[in-house]
């Protein structure tokens, strides 16, 4: 009864941290105002400088009126955040804007391509390279470890809803299918269109190829057909020949055999006649002792016991199917079964609640994922778990409680050292070193 008080908890913490990401990190994104709207655009607080230089691109996006200058800085910083190895969340946050400022520009180029009467081919070569790479950042993110998103802000434009529409509106415009031609792609071209050029080239071959007098494939044909008629001519008086050869064979075959039958049956005939006398020995033998074998079944009283004997086989046989029918056998080691399970219950609950100690104290609450998992106990539904753990790096609460057969608590410290944890396995921080040695435990 006591394993149940700490299950749900744990599944409960566990369910929650494992909501983060595909690969069970918690690395997630959200873009602040206090960042992604700073005026210079410089971002403090980040160690890694591949954060910094992410960080950077995101406010550079985000910069109202920014320059050329700027537009090219940031594309840099979210093309590198695309290949330096960040997060998941990161790496595809960095793939939406970059995608949607290559989409911006390509909307420039086409309009500028445009207003020329479509005669500038440098607009129209810039058209297609952001249009094309615009497709690419876009086609890139993986949308089941899309983990990032905006705080609520009143700030226009600053959501991530902003950020769907515009992707969506680059598909609907520039990255649209109609727009393929204009950059030397043929995925509009109909069927229709496909068909009459396959019609054409398959016609123009069949013309030169194989109809015709003077073709390639006629003369061919005319050749085969010429050897075929000497090669016919050929064989037949081959086969002629044959043919007469075989019948002298067959004339001599056919005296051979005769004297051989005459020479088999003088000898085959008396060997029978000896095999049928064997014969009829065995089966006199064998009959004899059938008769013999029949009398060690009467007694002394002169009765026959096979007949009784093989009432009892019949006898015998029902019961057995019967003992089938009613599955004793099955029952019997499902019975064996759950006696053995019945034994072994207070061990197996005892190695269970120590694998979900080792679990929580060794991997969720020490040094190394503390910071994430402070951050999953923020959420409002694990608010009132008495397992999360605060900011000050201690159990919310540590005492579980549940109600079977009236309310009953338990000290989680207690209930894992009742499970065979040390002292030194129950502490909330532990550092790497000891928590790699008590996940070393596990079975």
């Amino acid at each position: 009864m006591r394993a149940s008080l700490l299950v749900p908890a744990v599944v409960l913490l566990l369910a929650s941290a494992g909501a983060g990401s595909a690969n069970g990190r918690l690395d997630t994104f959200t873009a602040t105002e206090e960042r992604a709207l700073k005026p210079d655009c410089a971002p403090a607080g980040f160690d890694d400088p591949r954060i910094r230089e992410f960080e950077t691109g995101v406010c550079l996006f985000h910069k109202p009126g920014r320059s050329d200058e700027q537009a090219g800085a940031a594309l840099d910083a979210l093309r590198q955040a695309q290949v330096k190895g960040l997060p998941p969340a990161h790496h595809n946050f960095a793939s939406l804007l970059s995608g949607i400022m290559n989409c911006r520009a390509a909307e420039a180029d086409l309009a500028r391509w445009k207003a020329s009467n479509r005669q500038s081919k440098m607009d129209n070569t810039r058209f297609c390279r952001n249009r094309r790479v615009s497709a690419a950042d876009l086609n890139d993110i993986r949308w089941d470890q899309a983990f990032f998103d905006y705080e609520d802000s009143q700030e226009p434009g600053f959501s991530l809803n902003a950020r769907i529409e515009e992707m969506s509106a680059c598909h609907a415009t520039v990255l649209a299918p109609s727009l393929d031609a204009e950059c030397g792609l043929i995925s509009n071209v109909s069927e229709d269109e496909i068909n009459g050029f396959v019609d054409a080239g398959a016609g123009a071959a069949i013309t030169k190829y194989f109809t015709g007098a003077e073709s390639p494939i006629t003369a061919m044909f005319a050749r085969k057909v010429s050897r075929a008629e000497g090669l016919k001519a050929s064989a037949s008086a081959g086969i002629s020949a044959l043919r007469a050869e075989a019948g002298e064979v067959n004339a001599i075959y056919s005296a051979m055999n005769a004297a051989y039958l005459a020479a088999r049956d003088s000898k085959i005939a008396p060997t029978f006649d000896a095999y049928r006398d064997a014969i009829l020995r065995a089966n006199t033998i064998l009959d004899e002792f059938s008769r013999w074998k029949g009398g060690l079944f009467i007694d002394a009283e002169n009765v026959n016991l096979l007949p009784k004997l093989a009432e009892r086989g019949t006898e015998i046989g029902e019961e057995l199917a019967r003992v089938r029918r009613l599955g004793f056998a099955e029952k019997s080691t499902a019975l064996a079964q759950r006696v053995s399970r019945v034994i072994d219950a207070q061990g197996q609950t005892k190695a269970t609640v120590a694998q979900l100690c080792r679990i929580f104290f060794c991997e969720l609450a020490n040094r190394r994922a503390m910071e994430t998992t402070i951050r999953a106990c923020r959420r409002p539904a694990l608010a009132a778990n008495p397992l999360c753990i605060t900011p000050a790096e201690a159990l919310a609460g540590g005492v579980l409680t549940v109600d079977f057969e009236g309310p009953k608590t338990a000290d989680v410290r207690e209930l894992c050292a009742a499970a065979g944890l040390s002292e030194s396995e129950t502490v909330v921080g532990m550092g790497q070193a000891e928590a790699a040695s008590c996940l070393g435990k596990l079975p």
